[in-house]
């Protein structure tokens, strides 16, 4: 049976260069090369993870009904939750313990209005505490 290695968000937005300069800038992806004459396309990534960003005449379309429109894990939320607000980040929430699935998480939103959401599992103190 064939395995699925990786999965990558695709997210239509405004302008190219000014959704790249906040993920590279505010959220600390590393800037990729751009595709497209001229450019439109591009994939940054953090630590292997990537997102597409493709700019697009037609108006971005973020969820927004209250879920997000990615979700990463990581190790320590609230290390990113510092880089990010230090960086100015669009802070929705967070961090916030969802005991239900033991996870601590922040959501993010991006210039063009997605929602990103980042969590790493909930403190042993907060959950047995």
């Amino acid at each position: 049976m064939a395995k699925i290695n990786a999965s990558c968000p695709h997210f239509l937005v405004k302008d190219l260069n000014t959704a790249l300069d906040y993920y590279v800038n505010v959220l600390g992806f590393e800037r990729p090369p751009l595709w497209g004459e001229p450019p439109s396309f591009a994939m940054p990534n953090r630590d292997g993870f990537m997102v597409m960003l493709n700019q697009s005449d037609e108006p971005p379309k973020p969820n927004g009904n209250g879920f997000w429109d990615a979700y990463f894990w990581c190790d320590d939320v609230d290390s990113l939750h510092s880089e990010f607000a230090g960086r100015g980040a669009l802070i929705e929430q967070g961090p916030v313990d969802r005991q239900l699935y033991g996870m601590r998480e922040i959501e993010v939103r991006d210039i063009d209005g997605h929602v990103l959401a980042f969590a790493s599992d909930v403190p042993p103190e907060v959950t047995n505490g």
